[in-house]
């Protein structure tokens, strides 16, 4: 066999005895990856959850104040338009 030959097994040899050793690696920053991916959109799931029940909150306690507004004024204008408590 020449010499030529020789390295080319040689660097084939080595190259498959590499390739599980990267495939490994990669597989292992996908799956890093996917994992941070599905943090981040949990996150980011909470994060409008919780945005969404601020709103909320906030228009339910701004309508028991006009409620709360337009009670007293019919009341107010009752009393002073029959002169009633």
């Amino acid at each position: 066999m020449s010499m030529m030959k020789k390295r080319i097994q040689v660097l084939a040899l080595v190259l498959a005895a590499l390739s599980p050793l990267a495939h490994a690696s990669v597989s292992e920053h996908a799956h890093a990856f996917k994992e941070d991916v599905k943090t981040a959109g949990k996150k980011t799931g909470h994060a409008i959850s919780e945005g969404a029940h601020a709103v909320g909150r906030g228009a339910k306690s701004a309508g028991h104040t006009v409620a709360d507004a337009t009670k007293h004024g019919y009341h107010a204008t009752k009393k002073f338009v029959t002169g009633h408590e």
